[in-house]
């Protein structure tokens, strides 16, 4: 007689748990690079704003030196391999921002293991791209602003927009800001006499978040997105036209996940992929 494992509750080390939801019911899985204290709205936002019951994880990094030598396929099957132990169908999968990419990899593979493939839905996503990289390092650089100079912080703008201008593709471009990154990073809490162990948090952080940028060019929109259904606000990036679904909502961007119509519309598509 063949005894079967219970399905596990909690989620293993790749994921963590958003809404605990109920445990017989399908997971529905969130790809996102969250940063506390964003200004952008999170996944958090939206699984409060989601139905009583559905269970709701997002990723969480591989750790910095996965992620160093990792590309968008290693991390992609690192986050399935978690889901995979667990032993519990997927719902459908959610991706935000170049997490769109990651999610319909993610979904493709977890299709290959379960009887139903997974719902893929996506919010604004958008392939990785330089004006972005340089837009998040200047966000980075804000969030340093309580120990840098309104001169030095403008001079670390200047720096990335030289790296982007000498940089041949992302990962090049994400490995010139990261090393800038580091450099007025440790400068600034030097003379601040601030601990060193936390600069090299911050840099950290930021280096895992370049990685995980960098990663996501293996993914061809035109392919992964063909499934798709995608939620877009009005300053979407123009690859959203990939997307076999199209649904827009009229919200900032930035607030999109943090929208009682996206949620609305995300509950309705989760009863229709409900198994």
């Amino acid at each position: 007689m063949t005894v079967e494992q219970p399905l596990l509750a909690t989620a293993p080390q790749a994921w963590k748990v958003l809404n605990e939801g109920s445990s017989t019911e399908p997971l529905v899985l969130a790809i996102d690079f969250a940063v506390s204290g964003r200004p952008e709205s999170t996944f958090g936002d939206l699984g409060r704003l989601l139905a009583p019951g559905i269970p709701l994880w997002e990723t969480r990094q591989p750790a910095l030196e996965q992620a160093r030598v990792f590309d968008g396929e290693d991390i992609a099957t690192y986050w399935v391999r978690g889901v995979r132990d667990t032993g519990r169908p997927v719902r459908a999968v959610l991706g935000y921002c170049v997490g769109g990419l990651y999610a319909a990899r993610v979904a493709e593979l977890l299709a290959a293991e379960q009887d139903e493939a997974p719902a893929v839905v996506l919010f604004d996503p958008e392939p990785p791209h330089q004006d972005g990289m340089v837009a998040d390092f200047r966000a980075a650089v804000a969030r340093l602003c309580s120990v840098l100079s309104p001169e030095e912080s403008a001079l670390a703008g200047q720096a990335a927009e030289e790296a982007a201008r000498q940089s041949a593709g992302v990962a090049a471009l994400g490995a010139a800001l990261a090393e800038v990154f580091t450099s007025i990073t440790r400068a600034a809490f030097a003379r601040a006499g601030l601990p060193a162990e936390l600069a090299d948090e911050l840099i950290g952080a930021y280096e895992s978040f370049v990685a995980y940028i960098a990663a996501a060019t293996v993914f061809d929109p035109a392919v992964r997105w063909a499934g798709a259904t995608v939620l877009t606000t009005p300053t979407a990036d123009p690859h959203v036209r990939y997307a076999g679904r199209i649904i827009p909502v009229d919200v900032d961007h930035k607030d999109i996940l943090r929208s009682p119509t996206t949620a609305d519309v995300l509950n309705g598509l989760l009863t229709r992929a409900r198994p």
